[in-house]
């Protein structure tokens, strides 16, 4: 099978952009780094689950996805807004303020029903902030609310449909389990992991094995996925730095094209 290629993005940290962005790049890189192990290995098994396509998506939203209560306002714990610039980030700045929250502090520490709100929106009072130099106020209605209106509306931004798609539930299909592999990707190790166990794993673990696989896979293979590698852990280090545990789930076959260089 000829696979759509993937080109290096080079990252830059003071520069992130959306941290659902970075989130969506670390799982194409390593699906791209196990394919490209897969082709080594496999001679016809590489490619999507026959049961789903690899396509085990919908658009009801999964509000569990939205928020990572681990990270502070500041971090990106509003995953939707979490590296723009769009509207809704100073007016959260100023909501938080209102209600005593603070921006840098982790969302966790902090009054648990504040994530309701942000998820389904504050109706006591409009929230006063400033956005591109004018003075606005208005209602926070929650950024379920602001996923859904783009669904209602039918937009074709591709960015919108890329938020739409990873704040999707994912139904479990039972062939694939969820991963959207075919049967003998979903069977290769790579220092002793399958792609679906390294999705998995705390960062800072994840990170650790990336940064150890080299050794653990013959030379052949680790000439292959060196570049990979290589953009792979500046991304991870940051997702660590901001306080993110773990990558929230995303369809694996979503993120296995080829990678070039």
């Amino acid at each position: 099978m000829e696979r759509t290629q993937i080109p290096i993005r080079s990252f830059n940290p003071k520069r992130p952009g959306t941290l659902v962005g970075i989130i969506m790049t670390v799982s194409e890189y390593l699906g791209a780094l196990y394919g490209s192990i897969a082709e080594t290995r496999v001679a016809d098994s590489y490619g999507p689950c026959a049961e789903c396509s690899g396509t085990v998506a919908s658009t009801e939203i999964d509000h569990g996805r939205m928020i990572a209560p681990e990270l502070s306002l500041k971090n990106g714990a509003v995953l939707l807004w979490a590296g723009t610039n769009c509207a809704p980030v100073p007016r959260i700045k100023q909501l938080a303020a209102m209600l005593g929250i603070d921006y840098l502090r982790p969302l966790e520490e902090q009054d648990p029903g504040f994530i309701s709100v942000l998820l389904y929106g504050h109706d006591k009072e409009p929230v006063s902030f400033v956005y591109n130099k004018r003075l606005r106020t208005e209602y926070y209605r929650g950024c379920v609310s602001n996923l859904q209106s783009m669904i209602n509306t039918r937009t074709t931004s591709k960015g919108n449909l890329k938020m739409i798609s990873f704040f999707s539930k994912q139904p479990e299909c039972s062939a694939c389990r969820g991963t959207g592999l075919s049967k003998g990707l979903s069977d290769i190790y790579a220092g002793g992991l399958t792609l679906a166990e390294v999705n998995k794993l705390p960062i800072d673990e994840m990170l650790s094995f990336i940064k150890c696989l080299r050794q653990s896979i013959d030379e052949p293979e680790a000439e292959i996925v060196e570049p990979i590698i290589i953009h792979l852990v500046p991304m991870l280090l940051y997702l660590s730095k901001i306080g993110l545990r773990t990558l929230p789930p995303v369809v694996a076959w979503r993120g296995l094209p080829a990678f070039s260089s």
